[in-house]
């Protein structure tokens, strides 16, 4: 299967950065164009969402500050594309279930590939906290390449090497 676009999901965390810069010249060489995606939470929204413990002007600074990171988080996509020669279009959701609207943004824009990161957490607080790349994985029928950056493989190496190390002792 040929892709033609893939989904960028971000959260505008450095690994999410990395991310990027690896799907952005992925889509260069493959010609395929992205979608950039930031599923914003959505928080309190008005005043009766939080009684009258928050002034109206915080909520509108509040409001403003997550559109501030959208257009931040994007932005840097958008002009990795941009440098690139990659067709880009940036989306910014609002939602509480961010697997949620990565897959929905993934059909409802025909894309054929999720391009993403997994987190480094493992263990129980990844059991605890949940994944939102796994829920991805499990709940979309669009294929997910998940990206690992080469740093995260080495230190999973060298804990290896030294657990045998022990195991010859």
């Amino acid at each position: 299967m040929m892709f033609q676009h893939i989904l960028l999901p971000t959260d505008g965390s450095q690994l999410s950065r990395d991310t990027a810069e690896r799907a952005v010249s992925f889509a260069k060489a493959a010609n395929l164009k992205i979608t950039a995606l930031y599923a914003r939470p959505s928080g309190p929204t008005s005043v009766e969402d939080v009684g009258s413990l928050v002034e109206p002007a915080v909520l509108g600074r509040m409001a403003s500050g997550s559109e501030g990171k959208s257009k931040e988080y994007l932005g840097f996509i958008k002009k990795l594309c941009k440098e690139a020669g990659v067709e880009c279009t940036a989306l910014a959701v609002v939602s509480d279930t961010p697997w949620e609207a990565i897959v929905n943004v993934a059909e409802d824009n025909q894309c054929d590939l999720i391009f993403m990161s997994k987190h480094g957490r493992g263990g129980l607080s990844s059991l605890l906290l949940g994944s939102e790349t796994y829920r991805v994985l499990t709940h979309s029928s669009i294929p997910v390449l998940v990206y690992r950056p080469p740093e995260v493989d080495a230190d999973r190496r060298k804990a290896k090497a030294k657990e045998k190390g022990r195991k010859k002792d």
